[in-house]
C-alpha cells in the first residue's frame, strides 16, 4: 500500500500510542479477518475518528470490498435510512455508536453484520501484513452527501476516482511529502478529510496524528506533539484562527505596523520571518494550511497569507472525489481555487462550472435519473457559478441554487452578506441570510456574552451595532431588511456548510412567535405616535411597536416610504424626504422628530390621486423614426429565428391612452412587443429605463429621441408622476408588473405601481401574454436558442370606482396566467 522503504516509521499518532506502518498492515490484515470476503460486499463505517476507523476502511479495501462511511452524528433514522438504501453487508461500529445503530437497524428491519470497532484495536496481532491491491475500475466508497439540500445521495467512486486526486497531490504537485505529517481533524465520513486527510498521507508514507476533538487545546497540542505539516480545515477554521490571531496583532500598534508592512510588501519569506512565532506555537512545521468544503473569504486568505501561512485551496465535490481545482504551492492567489487536476477538463457554460476527467463520480448509487442529470453530455454539472481566469485559476462566485434572485432582478450571494455580518464578532457569533418574500432576512445567532438579556434587547443592541453600520456601507439591494435572534446552532453540515433548505422554518417558527408575542414595549405617550402609528398599521396589516424600524421590522418598500413621507407632509405641515425617513432608527425616533418640527396636526388620507395630479414637468422625449426602421428589421430575423407570432392586437383600445402589461420573460421582451404594435401606435407608446442604466451620453441621446423615460428610482413618487404625465398627455406605457425578468419561467408577483396610475388616472390596462421567450432565452444566456415565442394582446381591463389597486392587479395577474396556462 504505502510506497515507502522503513516500516518502523509512525503511520498513526493517536491518544499517546504510535502505530508503525507495520502495525497499521497488520491490524489490517486482524480486521480483514472479520469483514465480508466476497469482492464488492458493501460495510458501513460508523464510528468517530480513532485507529480502528482507519483499520476498518482498509480491510474493507484489502477484501475488494465497498466502503460506506456514515457521519457519526447521525441519528437512528438518519443511519436507518442508509441502511434501506445501500443493503449492505456488515457494519463497523464503534462502542459509543452501538445503540443508535441497534435503533437503525430496527427501524429499517435490516439486520448486517455487526462488529465492534473497539475490540480490536488493541488484539493480539498476525504475523501477516496486509497486502492491498486495487482494481482502478472497482468502486470503493459509497459516500452519502451532506445534505445541504435534502435528501442524501450515495455516491460511488471507484478506485481510479480517488487515485486521480490522490496522485495529484503526491506526485503530479509534491504536496504529501513523507517529511510532512498530516492532521486528522475533520469527521472522516466526508471524502475531503477521508482522502485527503488519511488516505492520501498514509498511502504518500506521510503519516498522520489524529485529533481527540475540535477544541482548540487538542487540536495545539496535536499539532505540536506530531511536529504537523499539513492541517487539511473548512474556511470556519481559518476564519476562527486567523481571527484570534489578528485580535491579539490590531492590540498593539508594533504588531499592527508589522501586519500592514508585510501586507504592502507581499513577501512569503518577510511574512514568515516576521510571525515565525505564529508559527512555532503551532508546532513550528506547518507548511501547508488546505481549505476545503466552502469557499473561503478572500480577506481571509490575504490575512493568513500576511502571516505567513500558506492556505491552500481546493475546489471541488462529492461527486469529484473530491478535488476539481486546487492552489499551486508556487500560485497562492486569495480568492482563486487554483488550476484543475492535471488529468481534469473544465469549462463555463452560462455561469455554472463543468468538469470532466479520471476523478469524476461512477454515478449515484440506485439513480440512474440523477446520474444522468448532473453527468450530462459526459461532463459533471457542478452547479457551482464561477468562471477561469487567464492564468487558468478557477474563481467561485457562488452556488447556483444558493444565488438569491430579488424582484429587481440583482442576485445576491448570501454567503458574502453572512461573512461581512459576522465581521461583526462582537455581537454575532453565526448568521444565516435568506429570502422572505421580496426582501433579506438575518438569523443572528449572538455571541455567548449577550444571551443574559431578553430576545427585544438583544434584537435592537443588533440593530443599531450590526445591521445598521452594514446597511449603510453596501448597495440598497445588498440591505437585510429584518433579523431573528435566535438562541441556538444554524444548522449545518459536518463539514460547516449551512443547511439553507431547513432556514426557512425556523423564520417561519419565528413569525409565528411575533405575530402572536404581545407588545410589551412602553409606547411614547404623545398624539404624533399614536398618528403615525395607526396610520402603518392601516397600511401593513400588522402590529406596530415603537422601537420597530421601517425597514427591518415594517417591511417599508419605495412606495411605502413615499406614502409615509405623504402623510407625514400632510397630516404635520412639514417637508421630509425618503432619506430622512429612512436615518431614524425606530418609529419612536421619528414620532419624536415629527413632533419636535410639526408646524399642525391634521390627519390626511393618503392619496394618490392627489399625488398624481401635482404638476411635473416633463418632456417627452422624441420619437425618431430610427426606433420604427429597428423594427422593421428585427421582424423577419424574429419571424425566422423564433417563430415569432402575435395576435389579439385589436385589443389595443383607440383615441386614448392605454397601460400595456406584458409578463416578463427575456431580455427581448420589449422588441417582441414592438414588432406587433401598428406603427401609429408604436410612435405613440414610450417605455422607461432607470437613470442608472442610460448615464452615458450616447444611452441618454437614444433614450431623448426614441420614446423613453428616465425615471431615478431613488424618487418614487417623482417617477410615478412622471409616468403619470405621459399618460395624461394621451400616450402609451409599457410596464412590465414583474418589475424583472422571471428566474424560473414562472409567472412572478406584480408590483403595483402600474394598478395605482390606472386607477387614479382612469386608463385602461391591456395585459400581454408572451410565451416561449424564456425557453429562447432565460435570464444569463447571452445568445438566444430558435424556438417558437408567441405575444398576445388580452382584452384591455378598465379600472373601477370601487376597485381597490390589489384587485386590479390581481385582475391582470390572472389574466395574464390563465392565457399563459392554456
Amino acid at each position: 500500500m504505502p510506497m515507502i522503504k522503513n516500516f518502523n516509521k509512525i503511520a498513526i499518532m493517536a491518544s499517546g500510542e504510535n502505530i508503525s506502518y507495520s502495525e497499521l498492515l497488520c491490524r489490517i490484515t486482524s480486521y480483514s479477518q472479520l469483514s465480508p470476503k466476497h469482492k464488492g460486499a458493501k460495510s458501513v463505517i460508523f464510528s468517530e475518528n480513532r485507529t480502528g476507523w482507519i483499520y476498518s476502511l482498509f480491510a474493507v479495501w484489502n477484501n475488494q470490498g465497498i466502503a460506506v462511511p456514515v457521519d457519526c452524528m447521525s441519528t437512528s433514522h438518519d443511519v436507518a435510512y442508509i441502511l434501506n438504501d445501500c443493503q449492505p453487508e456488515a457494519i463497523w461500529v464503534s462502542t459509543d455508536k452501538l445503540e443508535v445503530a441497534k435503533a437503525a437497524m430496527q427501524e429499517a428491519n435490516f439486520f448486517p453484520e455487526v462488529h465492534i470497532i473497539n475490540d480490536y484495536e488493541h488484539a493480539p496481532l498476525p504475523s501477516t501484513p496486509a497486502d492491498i491491491k486495487y482494481d482502478h475500475e472497482d468502486v470503493g466508497l459509497i459516500i452519502y452527501t451532506s445534505g445541504t439540500t435534502g435528501s442524501p445521495k450515495g455516491v460511488m467512486l471507484t478506485f481510479g476516482n480517488m487515485f486521480a486526486n490522490i496522485d495529484a497531490v503526491v506526485k503530479e504537485v509534491e504536496i504529501f511529502r513523507p517529511e510532512l505529517r498530516t492532521l486528522i481533524l475533520l469527521p472522516l465520513h466526508h471524502v475531503l478529510p477521508l482522502l485527503g486527510s488519511m488516505v492520501a498521507p498514509i498511502t504518500a508514507g506521510c503519516g498522520v496524528a489524529i485529533s481527540p476533538s475540535m477544541t482548540p487545546p487538542d487540536i495545539v497540542k496535536t499539532l505540536q506533539d506530531g511536529k504537523i505539516g499539513i492541517v487539511v480545515g473548512v474556511p470556519r477554521l481559518w476564519t476562527t484562527l486567523y481571527k484570534g490571531i489578528k485580535g491579539k496583532i490590531d492590540s498593539s500598534f508594533i504588531t499592527r505596523f508589522l501586519f500592514n508592512f508585510c501586507k504592502w510588501a507581499n513577501s512569503p519569506r518577510l511574512s514568515k520571518f516576521i510571525f515565525k512565532s505564529v508559527n512555532k506555537k503551532m508546532g513550528g512545521n506547518l507548511h501547508y494550511c488546505v481549505s476545503g468544503g466552502a469557499a473561503l473569504d478572500k480577506e481571509i486568505a490575504e490575512g493568513m497569507k500576511t502571516i505567513g501561512l500558506d492556505v491552500l485551496e481546493g475546489y471541488g465535490m462529492t461527486e469529484a472525489s473530491p478535488i476539481i481545482a486546487f492552489t499551486r504551492p508556487d500560485d497562492i492567489c486569495p480568492g482563486a481555487c487554483g488550476q484543475p487536476l492535471p488529468s481534469v477538463e473544465v469549462k463555463v457554460v452560462d455561469g455554472e462550472i463543468l468538469a470532466r476527467g479520471k476523478n469524476i463520480m461512477k454515478g449515484y448509487y440506485n439513480r440512474p435519473q440523477e446520474t444522468a442529470d448532473v453527468l450530462a453530455d459526459g461532463w459533471l454539472h457542478t452547479g457551482d457559478l464561477g468562471y477561469v481566469d487567464p492564468k487558468g485559476r478557477v474563481v467561485i462566485t457562488g452556488r447556483k441554487k444558493e444565488i438569491i434572485v430579488l424582484s429587481n432582478g440583482k442576485n445576491v450571494n448570501p454567503s458574502e452578506i453572512e461573512f461581512k455580518l459576522e465581521t461583526f464578532s462582537e455581537y454575532v457569533k453565526e448568521v444565516g441570510v435568506l429570502q422572505d418574500g421580496d426582501m433579506l432576512r438575518a438569523i443572528i445567532v449572538p455571541q455567548p456574552a449577550l444571551l443574559a438579556r431578553s430576545d427585544a434587547e438583544i434584537e435592537q443592541i443588533l440593530k443599531d451595532n450590526v445591521l445598521d453600520p452594514y446597511n449603510h456601507s453596501v448597495s440598497p439591494y445588498k440591505k437585510v431588511m429584518s433579523l431573528f435572534v435566535f438562541r441556538g446552532q444554524l444548522p449545518r453540515t459536518r463539514l460547516d456548510k449551512i443547511q439553507r433548505f431547513k432556514l426557512p422554518s425556523i423564520l417561519t417558527a419565528a413569525n409565528v412567535v411575533r405575530d402572536s408575542a404581545p407588545v410589551t414595549v412602553q409606547e411614547p405617550d404623545s398624539k404624533e405616535y399614536r398618528v403615525i402609528r395607526d396610520y402603518i398599521q392601516d397600511e401593513k396589516h400588522c402590529k406596530v411597536k415603537p422601537t420597530d424600524n421601517l425597514e427591518l421590522d415594517l417591511a417599508f418598500d419605495s412606495l411605502d416610504k413615499v406614502g409615509i413621507q405623504v402623510f407625514i407632509n400632510g397630516t404635520f405641515g412639514m417637508q421630509m424626504n425618503t432619506d430622512q425617513i429612512d436615518s431614524f432608527k425606530s418609529v419612536a425616533e421619528l414620532a419624536e422628530y415629527v413632533a419636535d418640527s410639526k408646524t399642525r396636526l391634521e390627519v390626511e388620507k393618503f392619496d394618490w390621486k392627489k399625488i398624481l395630479k401635482e404638476h411635473t414637468n416633463l418632456r417627452l422625449p422624441a420619437s425618431w423614426c430610427t426606433s420604427q426602421i429597428v423594427v422593421f428589421l428585427c421582424k423577419p430575423f424574429f419571424k425566422l429565428y423564433f417563430k415569432l407570432k402575435g395576435k389579439g392586437i385589436e385589443n389595443i383600445p383607440e383615441n386614448q391612452p392605454v397601460i400595456i402589461a406584458p409578463n416578463h420573460q427575456s431580455f427581448l421582451d420589449g422588441l417582441f412587443v414592438m414588432c406587433m404594435l401598428k406603427i401609429k401606435t408604436l410612435k405613440d407608446t414610450y417605455f422607461y429605463a432607470k437613470q442608472d442604466h442610460v448615464k452615458r451620453p450616447f444611452f441618454k441621446f437614444l433614450a431623448n429621441h426614441h420614446n423613453v423615460i428616465v425615471i431615478d428610482m431613488s424618487n418614487i413618487k417623482e417617477s410615478i408622476q412622471k409616468l403619470a404625465e405621459v399618460l395624461k398627455k394621451r400616450k402609451n406605457i409599457v410596464i412590465f408588473p414583474e418589475g424583472t425578468r422571471t428566474k424560473s419561467g414562472k409567472l412572478g408577483e406584480f408590483k403595483k405601481t402600474f394598478a395605482i396610475l390606472s386607477k387614479e388616472l382612469n386608463v385602461p390596462i391591456v395585459p400581454v401574454s408572451i410565451k416561449g421567450a424564456y425557453k429562447a432565452m432565460p435570464r444569463g444566456r447571452k445568445i438566444p436558442r430558435p424556438g417558437k415565442v408567441q405575444v398576445e394582446f388580452l382584452e384591455p381591463i378598465y379600472p373601477e370606482n370601487k376597485s381597490s389597486y390589489e384587485n386590479l392587479s390581481d385582475n391582470v395577474h390572472n389574466s395574464i396566467s390563465e392565457n399563459l396556462a392554456s
